[in-house]
This record gives C-alpha cells, sequence and structure tokens, in this order.
C-alpha cells in the first residue's frame, strides 16, 4: 500500500476514538468533578468568633471555573493571610498553601494536605511549621459544618509528633449579616 493510502485508513480509522477522547475530556470539568466540592460547606462571606468576641472576617470562594478555592483572611488586629486550596484528582487529594504579611517567621508560610474526612462532613490539613532552629513542629486545621449553615474552625499544634496537641484557635464562622448566636 502507498503510504497516503496507509496515512488516510490511519486518520479515518483512528480519528473517531481522538474526537471521542477529546470530547469526554471536555466534558470533565471541575464542576462535575465530585472531589472539587469537598470544601463547598466553607465557601462564603463569614464574621469570625472567638466565643462571643468576633476576632476577623475571611472570605472562601471558588475560582479558576471551581478548580480551586481561595481564603482571604482579615483579623480585627490588623494581620492577615491567603491561603489556596486545591484537589489533586489522581491522589484525591486536598493541599493548601497559605502565607502572610509575615512569611519569614515561623507559620507564616504553611503547606497543608488534607489527612482526615469526617462522617458529618468535615475535613482535616496537617502540615509542618518549621521553627528558625530547624526544628519542625505538627500543624493542622480541623473544619467542621455547623448547624445554621456555619463553620467551626479550630487550629491545633504538637510538638512532640502528635502525642499531644495544643489549641492555637477555635473559632466559629457565621454569615456576615447575621448574630453571631442563635
Amino acid at each position: 500500500m502507498k503510504p497516503i493510502i496507509l496515512a488516510i485508513l490511519f486518520v479515518a480509522c483512528f480519528s473517531p476514538a481522538v474526537a471521542v477522547m477529546a470530547t469526554e475530556e471536555e466534558a470533565d470539568t471541575c464542576a462535575s468533578t465530585p472531589g472539587f466540592q469537598r470544601l463547598d460547606f466553607w465557601l462564603g462571606h463569614w464574621d469570625v468568633y472567638v466565643g462571643a468576641r468576633k476576632v476577623g472576617i475571611n472570605h472562601i470562594e471558588k475560582v479558576l471555573d471551581g478548580c480551586a478555592v481561595t481564603e482571604d483572611w482579615q483579623g480585627n488586629g490588623g494581620g492577615g493571610g491567603r491561603s489556596l486550596f486545591y484537589y489533586f484528582p489522581p491522589t484525591d487529594t486536598w493541599k493548601q498553601v497559605w502565607i502572610t504579611g509575615q512569611a519569614t517567621k515561623p507559620g507564616g508560610v504553611k503547606e497543608k494536605t488534607m489527612v482526615e474526612e469526617f462522617p458529618e462532613g468535615g475535613v482535616r490539613f496537617q502540615g509542618d511549621i518549621t521553627m528558625k532552629s530547624g526544628r519542625t513542629y505538627l500543624d493542622r486545621t480541623t473544619l467542621t459544618p455547623l448547624a445554621g449553615g456555619r463553620v467551626q474552625q479550630v487550629i491545633e499544634v504538637s510538638r512532640d509528633g502528635g502525642g499531644t496537641w495544643k489549641i492555637t484557635f477555635d473559632a466559629v464562622y457565621v454569615p456576615q449579616g447575621e448574630a453571631p448566636s442563635e
């Protein structure tokens, strides 16, 4: 057979398969892939309370056609930070990158990986914080959906490899404009 005929046969046989694969890939969007919805319970504009005291505001929203989630934290004391959360389908894993205006200090930049999902819909992220001495300690964040569309965030650290944990932040996220307690 002549090379041109082989080329035509090849294109005729494999073009439909390539077209089907391309169509399937195009239909596979972040919005239609279940793992990308894992943090949807946390999306919103929030007033953040520790007990009865408002400590800041936080805006959590999907970006990039629903393929990532951003966090924009503003504390009442002026401190702020931003996170990018992203889901990686091949490993079914969420990751977080957090950065503040104090990135040169321990905890000013963090990377965490989702390590646990809870039956009531909550999630836990965990990572390391490295001190200037080079010593590291564990840092974890647990997000738990609450009744009334609220969310609890608990941040803990462990200096003994996870044997014991100390709570450093325990707050309730209330949708902006709603009363802090119902």
